[in-house]
């Protein structure tokens, strides 16, 4: 059987291991949180490409499917080399 001291003992490392777990966990989700953008790159952030909103028509998604050399879900086929 246990005694009380080594209980506590058990108790007292278990708490000290989820601290821890908690501390290194909290610096792992401080550290890939935002990171510093400089001026001349928020145009390149800032470009329709960027956004992943859906295209308003057909046309404009059969040009994102040619450059982005993909397409799926659109209903359309295609080979990504701009060829029909």
């Amino acid at each position: 059987m246990l005694n009380e001291d080594t209980s506590a003992s058990l108790v007292v490392r278990a708490g000290r291991a989820l601290l821890v777990v908690l501390v290194l966990g909290g610096g792992l989700l401080a550290s890939t949180g935002c990171a510093p953008v400089a001026p001349y790159e928020r145009g390149k952030l800032a470009h329709p490409t960027m956004t992943a909103a859906d295209m308003a028509g057909f046309g404009e998604s059969h040009l994102r499917a040619i450059t982005e050399g993909a397409v799926g879900g659109s209903g359309g086929t295609g080979s990504g080399c701009g060829c029909n």
